[in-house]
């Protein structure tokens, strides 16, 4: 034990080096970074708890030594001291307890000023210290605490705090406490001292209330909060009537909240007698402080102490406090701030607290607060007023019983507010009533009324939203309301008697209708709950519906409710999807509305129900008319089911004295035309029938068109029964409602009261159809020219107003339908059918082109669609016309339709639809026009006379117009398909098959997607018809045909390529199809296609003229070379490249065969070829003839001629510049151009060594060369003709071609035409194309050729390398590299299993060894490495020569990257995993010392290998070699394990792979498992915990030891050497590895037992950990003190 100096604190030491480690922690406990400082506070703590004794008297002891330590330090001292403390309380020595309490009180009283964080940390340490030993800490406080002298600031707030820590030991102080410290506090003069006195008696007061709360745990029972009233009286008159009046915000807030805690220790006479200055003190506060939570809080508590036992002695200042805390309510709280939603929740509270005694003044002050509506702000007064009232309602509901009906009384002020806000709060009110039983009061109906009213409320207007963010919009108000309607309806039991049968009474009034939808669905939830239990109140007295306490309900009579249910489910998604709530409660209902229907609607509403959910979950299902038709069908099958004429007369009446109420619904209004048409149909009282249609065009708004379509399909309903009295009927209305009248002088003057002629004009036309449509099919052929027509037919011409346009269309279409032979089941010749036609026609004409503004002209073609089905067929003329204006109008509107503007709100309609809507609709029109007109005579004539008017728009500029076509040309096809039929006259001949052909083939590679798609189709269609004529069957599938649908697949993309080989497939089908007569019309029309506008389809036509030409050239004899002539002629012309390849390959076989001619011609040419040139090449080599030839040529020029000039340079270090020849270089490009030739294939394979060989070393001569200089040019070349001045500006600028790219793209060329894909693939998979363009990686890509030569195309090797050895010898470095890079990789392929090659290459390889290039020496030194992979018996042949080899590599002196080493240790490492032990065994100490250096290389490949390559020594170290090896083992073994946690990942799985394959000589089990289990190579090694583990594994007795046998470790032996291993890496360059040596020692020591503690040379590992704690990196310094923590038995 180290002896203290005298006169110094005593250190209770353990006598070991954990002492001077813990001295030294801390003194470094105040480390500049803060993670070290936290981590060395951590490690204190740690030792702290595991020698508490110890440290905590070593921080006693060097805080009492270094008085003047920096405050900071201190302060992190004093902070350890609190947590070790708090941890080991319970065992601390009472002398210790003593010592920490002195230096605590002593640090925290040395300083008269205020130190914050210094003296908080010491008064922190005594309140832990507290918690055990009371007593002393308050005997230390006490020496501080004297009576008549001011205590430092940090002695008061400790008590306070300790008073809160330990309120059972501390109250039976606070007597004496409070008796030392009240006469103090007239002494306290500074704002501070005041402010802690305040802050400690209100943690007192705190103490006392807890105890006394707790008094059934606390030692002493018998304390009462009596005991200290006296006390804290006293204070308070201070705090109160002194303190309060200071101008220091935190003393008032400190002074506010010690009042409210001592409050409740007042006595109650005390209390009463300063009740109301404590109030009113209070509330004056408010205006004093920026933050009012403190003063609301003890304001709640002061109103809690008066107000226990429901005392009245707060009502004096009770109006005050209301009044005064109203406005705190009002104020909205800030809901980002915690503390402003806090505030709102003490004043909700408070008038909670006063509600306990006061609840009648309570309400009775809200309420008024409600009724001054008039006054400033009176927005916020009501919100907050309503909040108080919803609060009070729930949380105050004893005190709140009787006051109900006040509460529901007064409330009713709000009912009429406007303010959204206001509404939201008033709804919450609501609820809250209804769950507390308010609204079965009277008057509780009218809150329902209200949140009734709320679900109707519409849209906000659009515009510039309110500024506010409180601002609540209609919307957000409809949906609160609606849902709240739902919750009380379902959720609250007693509401039912609210509701029942009230809620049905808001079906009917017009106001409630927007929120018909969440009404139904209440009432529905209601009655069919009612129905299903049996309810005695479910069945309905219309005549008496009363309940007790509320008025009379106006129930509406079941046929009026019918009447307002049916027509509202004809909308079913409005309103938020009604429809399914409005047919459940018909449904629960109807018992009560007819019993006759019970069954009816008890079978149909499901079914009507699921059809609605059916239609939600696929939204392309619904039809609004469907619908309707199902509802009218409902509604008629009730009449019937009924079947009383009285009963349907009184339902019709009823139904029609609604029509008031959809004023401004118009869809319901259309709905309800509709049914009351249905019911006038199905009623035989004339009388009725005739009030109703006077009702009908009474009622009917003749601006809006959907409600004239109601009025029309009514009146269309009512004619199929009563035919002559409707037609009466409208004849009256054309005489009175259709004549324009006017009074007053020239009639100037009109009575204001006139209906609109027009307007009542186009209902009355409309009428006119639907009646046609709809009246009885026996009486309608003679109604309708004497009667209908008759009436009609003036209104025909000069037609301005769109509305009366629009309709007489509709009208004419309905007259065409109903006239069809399908309708009137037999033939009707229609004379006045031309003359609709014509009045069609001019309707269409005066449409606007510019843009779609309206649907006339789709209806209008609808119409003649109608018409053109009647008989008799029209004439050629008028066909004609019909479809010339009709394509016209539609074809050339502008895309998208134009920006169309609405029209008018009667302009039939579509002022729902967009443009775009509007020209969809008028296309389909169109098309649907022609397909009737083509339906008339199915011909080849009678298609040509359509399709004629098409043509025109197909070559169109416009993508929209030609797609248009298309769309229009695939509907006729496929119309003429369907209908085609062969009778006794029907053509045999498909006479335009041809032609039709030609004209759509440029159209399948058409630049629009879309066109592509539809002329293949149309395409597939027309050859189908053509099958059809040939006597093909109906259902016939001809192979070849069908196969073009998969060509719309694929032209989905618009690349060329994609493209081409569509058409491509195309013309194979087109070549067979085509019938020989229709030959020749085909090409003509197809010559045509190569002019067309768009490039893509000229090409198109090209391919197929080319294939057919081609393929059926024979048959055309002398057309054949006009037709090839007139193309050669256009080559120069033609600007489509597609079309010009075409072209080129048409007079291919015009090609001369002079070919080294040819070739030089070309090869003079400037570099890179242009166009034509290029495609010359390719039209050379496309004859197989001419390949070989023209190959041979090439390659002799690339091997005689030098790739590249290279100048001279100084520095040998630097590489020369080099720069391409430009001979060999335009060879090459020849040869690239040639390659691309799928014809050459056959030639590259024969000639495959020749080509690879020459290709590969040019790739590798040009890495890093420069292009040829412009003006360059050899002995054989002359330079390029200047262009002529005309054409100088059209001359392009070429490109510089860079030769290493170039002589690339000829190696892919050619491997690709070889079909050497697994070269490919392999070159793409490892990035080999990058590596070749890299200088220094360049032979790395070659070595990636030789692997994919040897695994893919064996066959070629041998003749390669023959090829490539001449160049072993070149005086070009860069071939020499190539040859060496291939050589060495095809050694590693194992020379295919040809030993003959072996011999060979590895001969090449020692020749080369001497090389004055240091990267032909490293590739050789990696190929005879690599003879490991050749096989054992190569290996044990050469072994001896290349160890040797690898030996030298490691020692070449002309290696400063280590790359030639680096190289050896990796063949050493291949060649040893094959070598027997005897080979190895002179040389295996000699290796691991060679290598040993390399672990600390700074290059961190060199180290990953060096550590390879020792774990591959593994496999000679359980031989002879056993024992020196397992000594390097252990000699390696730290530089191994600290390098398990490398900066280099690569290093880190070498390590992990040399320690995998040494743990089995390791000579422990458990090491071994840990190291194969948890060292895997790609697994995420957890370093800390791994060498934890380690650590406590190599200290376990190892129990198969054996002292003969010293293969069989026990490490514990070994741990001072490993300890000290670790020390010597102190001194590493690398962070990580002295952090990982420090944690390693940590781990070691740490897990060492006790017993062995003295092996181990703990002065200097000690010694040296405390000098890591100043290295400069903060990572050493965290680490160093890591390990200390744990050397806590040291």
């Amino acid at each position: 034990m180290i002896m203290p100096v005298a006169g110094e604190p005593e250190v209770r030491a353990t006598g070991g080096q954990v002492d001077v480690i813990t001295m030294a922690l801390i003194d470094a406990a105040y480390d500049k970074n803060e993670n070290v400082r936290d981590l060395i506070g951590t490690s204190l703590y740690d030792l702290g708890r595991k020698q508490p004794v110890m440290v905590l008297s070593s921080l006693h002891s060097y805080l009492i030594r270094h008085a003047k330590l920096a405050q900071g330090h201190r302060v992190v001292l004093l902070s350890t001291i609190e947590r070790i403390v708090k941890d080991t309380i319970d065992d601390m020595p009472q002398t210790l307890a003593r010592d920490l309490i002195d230096l605590s009180l002593d640090e925290m009283t040395r300083s008269k000023d205020i130190v914050p964080d210094w003296q908080t940390a010491a008064s922190n340490v005594l309140v832990a210290m507290g918690t055990r030993f009371c007593n002393e800490v308050m005997e230390g406080l006490h020496q501080k605490f004297q009576p008549g002298v001011m205590p430092h600031f940090f002695v008061v707030q400790t008590l306070g705090s300790l008073a809160s820590a330990n309120v059972y030991a501390m109250v039976p102080f606070l007597t004496a406490v409070l008796g030392t410290m009240l006469p103090m506090l007239g002494m306290a003069k500074h704002d501070n001292m005041k402010w802690v006195f305040a802050h400690a008696i209100a943690k007192f007061s705190e103490a006392i209330l807890d105890y006394v709360a707790n008094i059934d745990k606390a030692p002493d029972p018998t304390v009462k909060r009596e005991m200290f009233s006296g006390e804290i009286y006293s204070a308070y008159e201070t705090f109160f009537k002194v303190w309060l009046q200071s101008k220091e915000p935190k003393l008032r807030l400190a002074v506010v909240e010690a009042v409210g805690h001592m409050s409740h220790i007042l006595t109650r006479d005390k209390l009463e007698e300063q009740l109301t200055q404590l109030v009113q003190g209070i509330l004056g506060l408010y205006k004093k402080q920026p933050e009012p939570f403190y003063v609301t809080q003890s304001l709640c508590m002061i109103l809690d102490a008066a107000t226990e036992e429901e005392s009245t002695i707060l009502e004096p200042q009770l109006d005050m406090l209301l009044n005064s805390l109203h406005p705190g309510v009002c104020a909205q709280p800030d809901f980002n701030n915690a503390m402003s939603v806090k505030n709102h929740n003490e004043l909700l509270r408070c008038f909670t607290v006063i509600a306990r005694s006061f609840s009648d003044r309570t309400i009775g002050f809200l309420m008024q607060k409600l009724e001054s509506g008039g006054l400033v702000n009176s927005e916020k007064n009501r919100i907050g007023t309503l909040e108080i009232i919803k609060h009070l309602i729930n949380s105050a509901g004893p005190y709140m019983e009787d006051k109900k009906p006040l509460v529901v009384s007064g409330l009713q002020a709000i009912l009429t507010e406007n303010n959204n806000k206001v509404k939201r709060m008033f709804s919450q009110v609501i609820i809250a009533m209804a769950h507390h039983e308010y609204l079965e009061l009277e008057g509780g109906t009218l809150m329902v009324e209200f949140i009734v009213r709320q679900c109707t409320l519409p849209n906000s207007p659009p515009g510039k939203r309110s500024p506010d963010p409180d601002f609540v919009t209609n919307e957000m108000l409809r949906s609160m309301c609606e849902n709240v309607l739902q919750l009380v309806t379902t959720t609250i039991e007693c509401m039912e008697r609210v509701l029942w049968p009230y809620i049905l009474e808001l079906l009917g009034p017009p106001q409630y209708t927007p929120a018909f939808g969440s009404i139904a669905r209440c009432a529905a939830h209601l009655a069919n709950k009612k129905r299903e239990a049996n309810d005695e109140d479910y069945m309905l007295d219309y005549e008496v519906s009363v309940k007790p306490g509320f008025n009379k309900v106006n129930i509406p009579k079941p046929p009026a409710m019918i009447a307002r249910l049916v027509v509202m489910a004809g909308q079913p998604h409005a309103g938020g999807g009604r429809g399914q709530h409005i047919l459940l409660l018909m449904k629960g209902l109807s018992p009560n509305l007819n019993p006759d229907l019970v069954d009816l609607w008890d079978a149909v509403v499901p079914k009507l129900i699921q059809f609605l959910e059916d239609c939600d979950e696929d939204e392309e299902k619904w039809s609004q008319k469907t619908w309707e038709d199902l509802m009218l069908k409902m509604l008629s099958k009730s009449m019937e089911v009924v079947n009383d004429d009285d009963w349907v007369v009184e339902f019709g009446t009823e139904m029609g004295k609604q029509i008031p109420l959809y004023s401004s619904h118009p869809e319901e209004k259309n709905f309800l035309y509709k049914c009351l048409g249905v019911i006038m149909r199905s009623c035989s009282n004339k009388q009725f029938v005739q009030q109703h249609l006077d009702l009908l065009f009474s009622t009917v708004k003749h601006t809006s068109q959907v409600e004239r379509e109601g009025c029309a399909i009514g009146v269309g309903y009512c004619a199929s029964s009563h035919l002559d009295t409707v037609i009466a009927k409208l004849e009256d209305v054309a005489k009175k409602d259709m004549v324009r009248k006017s009074t007053g002088f020239m009639g100037l003057l009109k009575d204001k009261s006139e209906i609109d002629v027009e307007r009542v004009k186009s209902t009355v036309m409309l009428c006119h159809g639907y009646l046609t449509f709809y009246a009885p099919i026996t009486l309608v052929t003679s109604r309708i020219e004497s009667s209908i027509l008759r009436s009609m037919n003036p209104h025909f011409s000069n037609v301005k107003d769109p509305s009366v346009k629009q309709n007489l269309i509709r009208a004419v279409e309905l007259i065409g339908k109903a006239l069809h032979p399908s309708h009137l089941n037999a033939v009707f010749e229609f004379s006045r059918r031309g003359e609709l036609i014509t009045h069609m026609q001019e309707y269409i004409k005066v449409e606007s082109m510019s843009a779609l503004h309206s649907e006339t002209r789709a209806l209008a073609m609808n119409a003649c669609s109608t018409l053109v089905q009647l008989d008799p067929k029209m004439n050629e003329a008028d066909t004609f016309d019909l479809i010339k204006v009709t394509t016209d109008s539609v074809y050339g509107l502008p895309a998208h339709g134009g920006v169309g503007g609405k029209g008018k709100e009667d302009s039939g309609g579509e002022g729902d639809k967009g443009p775009q809507a509007m020209m969809q609709e008028a296309q389909d029109c169109l098309n649907s026009l022609l397909k009737e007109v083509l339906k008339k005579s199915v011909t080849p004539d009678g298609l040509q006379e359509v399709f004629k008017h098409l043509e025109p728009w197909m070559v169109s500029t416009q993508d929209h117009e030609r797609e248009r076509v298309m769309h229009t040309a695939l509907e006729i096809f496929n119309c003429y398909l369907e209908h085609l039929e062969f009778g006794p006259l029907s053509p045999t001949v498909f006479s335009n098959h041809g032609t039709l052909l030609a004209r759509l083939t440029p159209r399948c590679t058409d630049p629009s997607l879309t066109v592509r798609q539809v002329a293949i189709d149309c395409v597939q269609v027309v050859l189908k018809i053509g099958l059809r004529y040939e006597g093909q069957p109906v259902d016939h599938k001809d192979q070849m045909v069908e196969a073009l649908t998969t060509l719309k697949e694929r032209v989905v993309k618009d690349d060329p390529q994609v493209l081409f080989s569509v058409v491509s497939d195309l013309a194979k089908v087109l070549v067979k199809k085509v019938p020989t007569d229709q030959l020749l019309p085909f090409l003509d029309r197809l010559l045509q296609g190569l002019i067309d506008v768009h490039p893509h389809a000229s090409s198109g036509a090209c391919v197929v003229l080319n294939s057919m030409v081609k393929t059926r050239g024979s048959s055309l004899h002398q057309q054949v070379r006009d037709v090839i002539d007139a193309l050669h002629v256009k080559l120069g012309e033609i600007t489509v490249e597609q079309t010009k390849k075409g072209t080129l390959r048409t007079v291919r076989t015009m090609a001369t065969h002079h070919l080294v001619g040819v070739a030089n011609a070309l090869l003079n040419k400037p570099l890179p070829f242009d166009e034509n040139l290029v495609e010359c090449w390719k039209i050379l080599a496309a004859e197989t003839q001419l390949t070989t030839n023209l190959m041979d040529h090439l390659l002799e020029i690339m091997a005689r001629h030098v790739p590249y000039e290279e100048k001279a340079v100084k520095d040998r270090k630097q590489r020369p510049p080099r720069t391409a020849t430009a001979l060999p270089m335009a060879a090459s490009c020849a040869l690239a151009e040639i390659l691309q030739v799928p014809e050459t294939e056959e030639v590259v394979i024969s000639n495959y060594h020749r080509l690879f060989s020459a290709v590969m070393v040019r790739v590798g001569a040009t890495t890093g060369v420069k292009p040829p200089p412009k003006d360059q040019a050899s002995s054989d070349q002359k330079p390029a003709p200047k262009p002529k001045k005309k054409d100088a500006g059209a001359v392009p600028q070429k490109k510089e071609l860079d030769p290493c790219d170039q002589a690339i793209e000829t190696l892919q060329g050619f491997l690709t035409r070889s079909k050497s894909e697994g070269i490919l693939e392999l070159m793409e998979e490892e990035g080999g194309w990058e590596l070749l363009k890299d200088a220094d990686k360049f032979q790395d890509g070659i070595m990636l050729l030789a692997r994919g030569l040897a695994t893919t195309n064996v066959q070629h090797v041998a003749q390669v390398v023959a090829c490539l050895n001449s160049f072993l010898s070149s005086l070009l470095e860069p071939q020499r590299v190539v040859v060496v890079a291939f050589f060495a990789e095809l050694i590693n392929q194992k020379c295919v299993n040809d030993l003959m090659l072996v011999e060979l290459l590895v001969n090449s390889m020692l020749g080369r060894l001497v090389d004055e290039s240091h990267i032909v020496r490293m590739l050789c030194i990696r190929g005879l490495g690599n003879i490991a992979s050749v096989g054992d018996g190569q290996v044990h042949k050469y072994s001896t020569t290349v160890l040797s080899a690898m030996m030298a590599g490691m020692d070449d002196k002309e290696d400063p990257d280590d790359h030639i080493t680096l190289e050896a240790m990796g063949g050493l490492s291949k060649i040893l995993a094959e070598v027997d032990e005897g080979n190895v065994r002179a040389i295996l100490i000699n290796i691991t010392l060679r290598i040993r250096p390399c672990f600390e290389k700074e290059k961190s490949s060199v180290r990953a290998e060096a550590f390879k390559l020792f774990g591959n020594l593994s496999r000679f170290g359980d031989g002879p070699s056993k024992a020196p090896f397992l000594e390097q083992i252990h000699t390696n073994f730290i530089s191994l394990l600290l390098h398990l946690n490398d900066e280099d990942d690569e290093v880190k799985r070498g390590c992990k792979s040399a320690l995998r394959q040494l743990g089995p000589l390791i000579g422990s089990d458990v090491i071994n498992d840990m190291f194969q289990k948890h060292l895997l190579e790609e697994a995420n090694l957890h370093y800390g915990e791994f060498m934890n583990n380690l650590a406590k594994a190599l200290l376990q007795k190892n129990s198969r030891r054996d002292d003969d046998d010293p293969s069989i470790t026990d490490f514990s032996d070994k741990i001072n050497f490993y300890v000290m291993g670790c020390v010597s890496f102190f001194k590493s360059t690398w962070e990580t590895v002295k952090g990982n040596a420090a944690m390693f020692i940590g781990f070691l020591l740490g897990n060492l037992s006790q017993d062995k503690h003295m092996a181990i040379s703990k002065e200097h590992v000690c010694g040296a950990l405390i000098q890591l704690l100043k290295d400069p990196s903060p990572h050493v310094r965290v680490r160093a003190a890591e390990a200390m923590s744990l050397l806590h038995e040291y």
